[in-house]
């Protein structure tokens, strides 16, 4: 049994591995021989967790196929081409039963390749309005899995299951967990940027740390990339502070660590948001402004339609409205209740992995009698 995944980015990556972890636990449970597993795209992204899960690393070239105009538009569409001829050679050589793709640009040689090969394919989509690789995969796959209902007008409707978003065991909080309001004297908020950080959400962070950390704790992920940077500017920024060893700074930081400790998120992504909902925790979501992703908006918006978070435009934010947001929820017990209790309608995404494991074992074995 072979199995090949396919995305780009820690949105699409950490879904991915959810979902092979699943599939690992129900082929030890089914007592069939472990499946040979695949990591196609264009940067390994974790590498240890790679290792660990026992996946190969297979890069693919791949180019951004951007929404805006851009020279490197020119560039990546000559790499989207070279990715589509190695990912059809590697994909042959491979051979796998099934492709379970992500989505993203990194995923579309791949799609490509597999369509070419007759090669069965799965897809999901984290969005609430689909990205074009990911409607592409849609023409041709074997099933199409969603987190949000709001996809389903895009593609085929006898395709399409409702699953929710995949989330890490390692993640999940346990059965029954019920958040409570008040648990701390000082409130901890997290602020996620991301694995490559979000420069425009971690100065918006500067300009109100000094004085956001007289009342909060604060864990702050800023990417990997801007880690020194921040760390050089934190320091001098908290120089004296009272409490400035209130302030953690990481690159990268494990957030399955985080969830049960924090009172509040301050986020961008797809994933976090359902980690964070199905911990039931309150959130202040910054998408990326639409004119560069239009999904990251309608995927804010649902989120707070749901009710478990509010919406900050960036472009629309200065330091009081920050300031006033993060307040308005923390010290509010009937509204921190009510958000943290919408959080439950996102009970789904708990068994989303074990949902789409299932239907890609089911594929490989029919594929391979």
């Amino acid at each position: 049994m072979k199995i090949v995944i396919t995305g780009a980015g820690g949105g699409h990556f950490y879904p991915l591995i959810a979902v092979v972890e699943s599939i690992r636990k129900q082929v030890f449970i089914q007592k069939i021989v472990q499946p040979e597993v695949f990591f196609f795209s264009d940067k390994p992204y974790d590498e240890k967790l790679l290792f660990e899960q026992q996946i190969s690393f297979i890069e693919i070239p791949a180019g951004k196929l951007r929404v805006y105009s851009s020279f490197e538009t020119i560039t990546d569409f000559f790499k989207t081409i070279q990715g589509c001829i190695v990912a059809l050679f590697k994909l042959y050589s491979v051979y796998p039963d099934v492709v379970f793709a992500k989505g993203g640009y990194a995923s579309f040689p791949t799609l490509v390749a597999a369509r070419i090969l007759s090669i069965p394919v799965v897809v999901h989509e984290s969005d609430t309005i689909p990205g074009r690789t990911t409607v592409f995969g849609g023409n041709f796959a074997a099933r199409i899995a969603l987190s949000y209902p709001e996809a389903a007008p895009f593609f085929p409707k006898e395709k399409i299951a409702l699953t929710g978003q995949p989330i890490r065991d390692s993640i999940l909080p346990k059965d029954g967990y019920i958040r409570e309001y008040g648990k701390r004297e000082r409130p901890a908020i997290m602020i996620l940027c991301g694995s490559q950080g979000s420069q425009r959400v971690n100065e918006m962070i500067l300009r109100i740390l000094p004085e956001l950390l007289t009342k909060y704790d604060v864990v702050h992920q800023v990417g990997t990339l801007n880690l020194e940077e921040m760390k050089k500017i934190t320091s001098e920024l908290l120089h004296g502070h009272e409490f400035k060893n209130h302030y953690f700074v990481d690159g990268f930081i494990d957030v399955s660590l985080f969830y049960p400790k924090v009172d509040l998120l301050i986020t961008r992504g797809s994933s976090a948001m359902f980690e964070a909902a199905i911990w039931q925790l309150p959130m202040i979501v910054i998408p990326i402004p639409e004119t560069i992703s239009r999904d990251q908006c309608s995927n804010a918006y649902a989120m707070a339609g749901r009710g478990v978070a509010s919406v900050l435009e960036e472009n629309n934010i200065g330091n009081t409205v920050i300031l006033s947001e993060i307040s308005r929820i923390l010290e509010d017990e009937e509204l921190y209740t009510k958000m943290s209790k919408s959080g439950l309608k996102f009970e789904s995404s708990r068994d989303a992995s074990n949902v789409i494991g299932r239907e890609l074992v089911r594929i490989c074995l029919s594929h391979s009698s």
